[in-house]
């Protein structure tokens, strides 16, 4: 029995020998497998749970006015996040974050009860509640804050349609902001480091892998004190016949660059997403309008480079002429209620008649007045740089019946922007040179040295500088003595047009009842012209002229910015005037009395 219990303790043992050696071997196997085969993998798998990549942020790009006046510039925030797999206790963790970021309880706990286990719980918030979180970091497992920065425009509204704004990721999401989002942006660097053992990186073991490379910085045409007088005159005109949208540019006809563009209502890119993204919109760029009268002036002055006298009578107005397909009627005022009888080009646009610009169209044909349309770049993209550039549009000319182009004679039937529209007057101010308009004047890298220098766009001649010439005195007569008078500035000439459409139904058949886009356009001084000046007002109440919307918002910007500028007067101002009369009084009744004695 001894013996039996003996053999049976023996081959027990044995087998757990046996037992234990294999499990020895596995091991042995599983470390030889780990530490040897697996090495290399575990390894870099322990160096990533380690060690961690992170970004070098570049800095974005600033923005800046022709003179160097910052409308687009960085500033340090913080982005408050939490990972709520780390998150012991919600409640309380919503109450100490909603205190440290003043915001609401509710709001921060109904987030970290969210489906998803990484929240934002703050996006470019002051960087001093950063500076709090990182204070609290320990009493706040799961919470984290990750330094950042936030795009602001210091001028607020000023160009805000211009400038644009970024979002959250600090990229371009309007205006030239997202235009030029490559230049300003730069590219982002990245360095490793090791963690602690609460995930937090040990400063002496960062090291960088690649240097960021900040963004280049833009400077545009725009001068930020022009484009501040053209934006409060805007501003003023809504406040008197409240239009549902209006706009104005401001340009250099000799370079194209343009000095301002305003368009009402506008926003505040600073808080950009708080407003409709309607008011984002560039109308004076992207919206296209059938410009009415002011495109006489292309009429015109394709007329006089054919050959054809300004002072030759092309038609007869008695207010109201039928053409075949249709009428045509003339807006009539005192003194000529009856029509504008013999009708001659100098009458047409100081008088705007519609009838005489109609027997014009139809005198230069279709073809030929379609190429001039062309020539003045109303049926071309502008390329200024903007990006939203709208093109302007009408049918080919071998669509057109002849009551299709009567009324393109005077503006109607074709569809155009403002800075097309603008462009052509800057190119009667040229000398009948058209130069392509600019937004973007430089762009620098960081280190102050020129990455690219915008020269004034491609120039090409479109009507010879003597017809160019007579449709400045044509333009010139309509302000001295035409419809174009409220548009005069004191101690300046002034060549302008005034226009009044009606607007196209959406379906493009037909015209709103009772709507209209009243316009102004012109230069100042005449002879040597430094600024061409568009004005489009839509749907103004209380009056839908030109004449009076438009022209004295006109005015009003070219006083003030020819004075800003400091261009010589060229014509005696209306003081001056008067103080020429008194004395030619003056001498006349010293004269008489000194004949009488």
């Amino acid at each position: 029995m001894a013996s039996r219990q003996r053999g049976l303790v023996k081959k027990r043992t044995t087998w757990l020998f046996l037992l234990f050696s294999l499990l020895y071997v596995a091991v042995a196997g599983r470390l030889v497998y780990l530490q040897v085969i697996k090495r290399d993998y575990y390894k870099a798998k322990a160096e990533r749970v380690r060690e961690r990549t992170y970004p070098v942020r570049a800095t974005r790009g600033t923005i800046y006015d022709r003179n160097g006046r910052a409308l687009a510039v960085n500033i340090d925030t913080a982005s408050v996040f939490a990972n709520t797999r780390d998150i012991r206790d919600i409640s309380k963790t919503s109450v100490r974050v909603a205190a440290l970021l003043d915001q609401d309880t509710n709001v921060i706990e109904e987030k970290l009860n969210g489906t998803r286990h990484f929240v934002w719980l703050g996006r470019q918030l002051d960087a001093r509640i950063g500076d709090r979180i990182w204070n609290e970091r320990n009493k706040l497992p799961g919470v984290g804050m990750q330094r950042d920065t936030k795009r602001i425009y210091p001028a607020g509204a000023l160009a805000a349609q211009i400038v644009g704004f970024t979002n959250y990721e600090n990229q371009g999401a309007e205006g030239l902001e997202r235009v030029l989002n490559s230049q300003l942006q730069g590219k982002n660097g990245k360095f490793t480091a090791e963690l602690d053992s609460e995930r937090r990186v040990i400063p002496e073991t960062r090291h960088v892998l690649k240097n960021a490379e900040d963004g280049r910085d833009v400077y545009l045409t725009i001068d930020m004190t022009i484009q501040h007088i053209t934006e409060q005159a805007l501003a003023e005109l809504a406040e008197k016949y409240h239009p549902r949208s209006a706009c104005a540019v401001v340009m250099d006809p000799r370079t194209g660059e343009i000095l301002a563009l305003a368009n009402y209502p506008t926003y505040d890119p600073n808080n950009a997403r708080k407003t409709k993204s309607a008011l984002w919109r560039n109308r004076a760029v992207a919206d296209l309008y059938e410009p009415g009268s002011t495109l006489k002036t292309v009429t015109a002055a394709a007329a006089l480079n054919e050959g054809i006298s300004p002072y030759q009578v092309i038609a007869h107005c008695t207010g109201r002429e039928k053409i075949a397909g249709g009428r045509v009627s003339c807006t009539l005022h005192h003194p000529f209620q009856n029509g504008h009888g013999g009708v001659d080009m100098l009458k047409m646009i100081q008088q705007s008649c519609n009838i005489g610009a109609a027997h014009l169209a139809l005198r230069l044909g279709a073809k030929k007045l379609y190429s001039y349309e062309k020539a003045f770049g109303l049926l071309d993209k502008p390329h200024a740089g903007f990006g939203c550039e709208a093109v302007g549009y009408m049918d080919k000319p071998d669509q057109w019946r002849p009551i299709r182009l009567a009324n393109i004679g005077f503006g109607q039937g074709m569809a155009v922007t403002p800075l097309q529209m603008t462009g052509v007057y800057a190119t009667i101010a040229n000398g009948g040179v058209r130069v392509e308009p600019q937004i973007v004047r430089e762009i620098k890298n960081r280190d102050g040295t020129t990455f690219r220098a915008f020269k004034p766009g491609k120039a090409t001649r479109v009507i010879s500088k003597d017809a160019a010439m007579s449709t400045m005195r044509l333009l010139k007569s309509c302000v001295d003595v035409g419809t174009g008078k409220p548009g005069k500035i004191d101690g300046r000439t002034v060549a302008g047009k005034t226009g009044s459409a009606q607007v196209a139904k959406e379906n493009g058949r037909g015209y709103e009842n009772g709507t209209f886009i009243a316009s102004f356009m012109g230069f100042a001084p005449v002879m040597s012209p430094r600024l061409v000046i568009a004005v489009v007002v839509n749907r103004p109440q209380g009056s839908h002229w030109g004449a009076t919307v438009a022209a004295p918002v006109f005015r009003e910007i070219g006083e003030k910015s020819l004075w800003y500028l400091k261009v010589p007067s060229d014509t005696p101002s209306n003081e001056e005037m008067r103080r020429q009369e008194n004395e030619r009084k003056r001498l006349a009744d010293r004269s008489i009395k000194g004949f009488a004695g």
